[in-house]
């Protein structure tokens, strides 16, 4: 039968115009799988099952050969898509015998083929030194011959300006060889070092002349900027050999320090009360300042110029989102991660919040009379972004240190408050101090002290606030059912279905962007019943978290207040439990069966033990039989 498949195949393959063959390669690609064992087959096994066999696997070899050297983009495409899917259905025997397609493979790389063929391209070669990880022999026929030339032949892409796809295969592709080749990536450091530039931290609102600008040749997306920041993360393990750790020690600083360099021009509006023990300031304080905030000098890192309140935003942002590529991504070797440094940079971010009245400085915040009131606006106005990436560097740092982050909650928990309380409003500030303080309570929530839990108590509120469904107010639904009478009938329906869209689109964005906060809400619901001493709330407090829980139906919040009860009333009187609700919310669930009705194991006595005890009972009845007959006489 898969002879049979495998003919059929070549056939199909050979009697198909160039043109058409696209259309053909997803019913082949099926196929294949149907001639796993034959493709996998080794030469000598072929030939003693028959010469049919070894010549069908002979002709499709060939055939795939020849669609890579076609002189359309058509037949080249479908020769990368089979060749994709040989390898993976034919296994050590294929993979052994790929030389001639990566090299193939290369030159199609260089030649002018639409995008959709050079990420196919990328992906297949990618695949290929993949597998032969396994294999030092295959490493050595294929891999290190073959990747130096990949590797020019990606950096020659990225500087024809790819395709925004393209880009990203090239970027995470080598994010998966570089760590298991860092020598051969060693000699192209400089150029990846200029790739990944353009791209750690891009700045699309820079407001920069043409002449004063030295702005990417790329544009990066999200996705893009991540995975240039897993890239230049590792770029530290091709140090010389020992000296990795040093390397990503240097990195992380140089990191670090660029912050601190943004942050002194993007934080000129407010005259900052924090000092760092770590990073001297760049420039003295009262000295003067440019009209407009900007940085025209290339950094240590490589990244481009940038002017303007927003661009020192992105800039900011972008360079906490390498910190914590940093913190999150595995290294070959031990490093030495130097905490107070992070921490130094979180503290002096979350020590600015937005004031409650922005034209004022009422709140505490003091105002640098050289900096206009827009550029001062502005800066409220991204300020929560900022924070909100650095919740983001918490969060990896929490990844990294994991329970040995436990002595740091009190101070982490101390600026998260002070974040929260400042600019709740925003959705993506409670978002982050949910999903952070959550971290922080799978850590150490039980050793808390009651005043740490009264100060979180504004975000247990809010917490139980977005949990529950918002309903629209009655003024609301009025205006929006009730159409206006004083108008013809075609100006009503005109009305009502102006409000009804505008009602929709409202709806629609609110949703959207509530998702992720309700999520987080959701999460934090269950770990605040059940990673906080009861007696540590208060009778209000808990008695809102106990009904946002019955209100959602959430079974793990609810099953975590019933094994973790109120404190006692007065009196000594128990308090009330929520088991009752429970139950009828979860009927018929097994964690709550099991939890309303346990069971005792049932113990077996093996048959020994029973003969034993049986002999022993027949002893206790004689001694008995034969003291009564002492009695008797």
């Amino acid at each position: 039968a898969e002879l049979s498949t495998l003919r059929a195949i070549v056939f199909r393959l050979s009697s198909t115009s160039p043109a058409q063959l696209p259309q053909q390669v997803p019913a082949i690609a099926a196929s294949l799988v149907n001639c796993r064992n034959l493709l996998s087959s080794t030469s000598a096994s072929a030939s003693r099952s028959g010469s049919e066999a070894a010549l069908a696997i002979h002709k499709y070899r060939t055939f795939l050969s020849s669609l890579l050297q076609d002189r359309t983009p058509q037949g080249r495409w479908t020769g990368i898509v089979l060749i994709k899917a040989t390898i993976e259905a034919g296994g050590w025997e294929t993979l052994q015998k790929s030389l001639p397609w990566v090299r193939s493979l290369l030159g199609v790389l260089s030649k002018p083929d639409p995008p959709s063929s050079k990420k196919l391209c990328l992906i297949t070669l990618t695949r290929i030194f993949v597998l032969t990880r396994e294999y030092p022999t295959l490493v050595r026929e294929i891999t290190t011959p073959s990747l130096p030339a990949y590797i020019q032949a990606c950096l020659q892409l990225t500087s024809s300006k790819p395709s925004a796809d393209t880009l990203e295969v090239i970027l995470e592709s080598f994010n998966q060889l570089l760590p298991r080749h860092p020598t051969i990536f060693r000699s192209y450091l400089k150029q990846l070092h200029s790739l990944t530039g353009q791209l750690l931290a891009p700045t699309p609102s820079s407001k920069l002349s043409r002449e004063q600008a030295t702005q990417p040749s790329l544009v990066a997306s999200q996705r893009i900027s991540e995975a240039a920041r897993r890239l230049h993360v590792q770029l530290s393990c091709c140090a010389p050999k020992g000296a990795a750790s040093e390397e990503w020690a240097k990195r992380t600083r140089s990191t670090i320090t660029t912050a601190h360099r943004v942050a002194d021009k993007l934080f000129r509006a407010v005259v900052e009360d924090w000092q760092s023990t770590h990073i001297p300031p760049s420039a003295p304080t009262g000295s003067a300042i440019d009209a407009e905030v900007q940085d025209l000098q290339e950094d240590e890192i490589g990244l481009h110029t940038w002017s303007g309140v927003f661009a020192g935003s992105e800039r900011l942002i972008g360079l906490l989102g390498v910190l914590k590529e940093s913190l999150l991504s595995g290294t070959p070797t031990p490093v030495y991660f130097q905490v107070s440094l992070v921490l130094d940079l979180i503290a002096r971010i979350c020590s600015l919040t937005v004031p409650s009245t922005s034209g004022s400085s009422s709140s505490g915040v003091r105002f640098n009379n050289q900096v206009s009131k827009e550029e001062r606006e502005n800066l409220w106005l991204v300020l929560p972004d900022v924070h909100v990436a650095a919740m983001e560097v918490l969060l990896g740092m929490f990844g990294r240190m994991e329970q040995n982050s436990a002595a740091l909650t009190q101070v982490i928990l101390d600026q998260l408050v002070w974040v929260f309380n400042a600019e709740k409003s925003n959705v993506h500030i409670r978002t982050a101090c949910y999903t952070v303080v959550a971290q922080l309570l799978e850590r150490s929530g039980p050793g808390l002290p009651k005043s740490a839990v009264e100060s979180i108590t504004p975000l247990v509120r809010k917490c139980c606030e977005d949990i529950l469904p918002v309903e629209a107010t009655p003024a609301q639904s009025s205006a929006a059912s009730q159409p206006k009478m004083n108008g013809n009938k075609k100006q009503q329906a005109s009305a009502n279905a102006d409000a009804f869209l505008n009602t929709s689109k409202a709806s629609m964005a609110d949703n959207a962007t509530c998702v992720g906060l309700a999520r987080a809400a959701r999460s934090l619901l269950p770990l605040l019943l059940s990673n906080i001493r009861s007696q540590n709330f208060s009778d209000a407090v808990r008695t809102r978290l106990d009904r946002a829980a019955i209100l959602t139906c959430s079974k793990d919040a609810m099953l975590a207040s019933v094994l973790n009860p109120p404190a006692s009333k007065k009196f000594g009187k128990p308090a009330a439990s929520i088991l009752p609700l429970l139950v009828r919310s979860c009927r018929g669930d097994r964690h709550v069966e099991s939890f309303l009705r346990p069971r005792m194991p049932v113990i077996r006595v093996s048959s020994s033990a029973r003969d034993e005890d049986v002999d022993m009972q027949d002893e206790i009845e004689d001694d008995a039989s034969e003291d009564g007959q002492s009695e008797d006489e």
